[in-house]
């Protein structure tokens, strides 16, 4: 195999999911980051065996600690898993990787989910992934949301903890923040929640869409291009998660270079085809422009890492020194 025809067969098998034509396995779609090693990853021993032994830990721990008695017992689960110091992750709980966050130049695969399980580190996409990918082995109903190039947890508070119906989790820095907060802070306008680019949870179809987006990012960083590879992968995606801005970008990317490719191999004619590309470009940015995208500012990133510092301090001090 050549290093595209790993980003194929996880395409495929991830197409075959989402048509129903396999089954739909989030944790299967996630270990697609074995396309980016070259396939240099075992599903079993560097992915499976450490989420069933995790798995295992959770059950003992949500039945030892009668949190049957609580709707959200299974999400106090694995709330206590992550955030706090337990033989069942170490002692050493999730937090955010700082090391690689303050790099000018972050390697790509720091946002896997399968670096994650081994050092315990990791940031806004990997915490909420595995998370997610947790939950479904324990029965535990929660989603994946987006906030501008974010990721963070939703469910609903069945045993009304707090004043609104969902519970919104940060994983990166273990807060639970209230809608309306997560709107200021990301400055997300009325009409992106509204269509439900942003602050929805994602049922699980979505969810895989949204990876195959994820796919298609990897390719292009690691090819450093955008091709015909891309247009498909995000197409696809669009297909069952219309309003990720995020794949409507790769898709516009992709016909920018796929447009480009074909005039200079016909010196610059507009024909036919070269039309329908062209309707594709501007179908695809008039699709974008209906997600209501928030671009993220200076001045959004860094308050976000300050909130991210402050975070891990709180964690240092109060949870760990303890």
């Amino acid at each position: 195999m050549i290093a595209e025809d790993y980003y194929v067969s996880a395409f495929n098998e991830m197409s075959d999911m989402l048509a129903g034509r396999d089954t739909l396995s989030i944790k299967r779609a996630v270990f697609a980051e074995w396309a980016y090693y070259e396939s240099d990853l075992d599903y079993k021993t560097d992915f499976c065996d450490e989420i069933d032994r995790i798995t295992k830990y959770l059950r003992l721990f949500y039945d030892v600690n009668k949190l049957s008695s609580f709707k959200t017992g299974k999400q106090m689960a694995l709330n206590a898993y992550f955030f706090s110091p337990y033989s069942g992750n170490g002692y050493t709980p999730y937090t955010y990787d700082f090391e690689t966050f303050s790099m000018d130049d972050e390697p790509w695969e720091s946002q896997f989910v399968s670096k994650l399980i081994k050092t315990h580190k990791g940031q806004c996409r990997s915490l909420p992934w595995l998370y997610k990918i947790l939950a479904k082995e324990i029965d535990a109903d929660v989603s994946l949301a987006h906030a501008p190039r974010h990721y963070y947890i939703m469910y609903k508070d069945e045993d009304n903890l707090t004043p609104e119906e969902w519970i919104n989790l940060e994983v990166t820095t273990n807060q639970m923040q209230p809608a309306w907060w997560i709107q200021q802070d990301f400055e997300i306008c009325d009409s992106a929640v509204q269509v439900g680019t942003y602050m929805t949870p994602l049922n699980d179809i979505e969810t895989v869409a949204c990876q195959m987006a994820e796919l298609a990012l990897g390719y292009k960083e690691k090819f450093q291009r955008y091709d015909e590879f891309t247009y498909y992968c995000a197409s696809r995606s669009l297909e069952y998660y219309p309003v990720n801005p995020n794949a409507w970008i790769i898709r516009g990317k992709s016909l920018e270079r796929i447009i480009m490719d074909y005039l200079m191999r016909t010196g610059n004619i507009v024909d036919d085809y070269a039309t329908y590309l062209i309707h594709l470009m501007d179908e695809t940015k008039r699709c974008f422009n209906k997600t209501y995208m928030t671009e993220e500012t200076e001045e959004i990133r860094e308050r976000r890492k300050q909130q991210a510092i402050e975070a891990q301090k709180y964690i240092q001090e109060k949870i760990l020194s303890k």
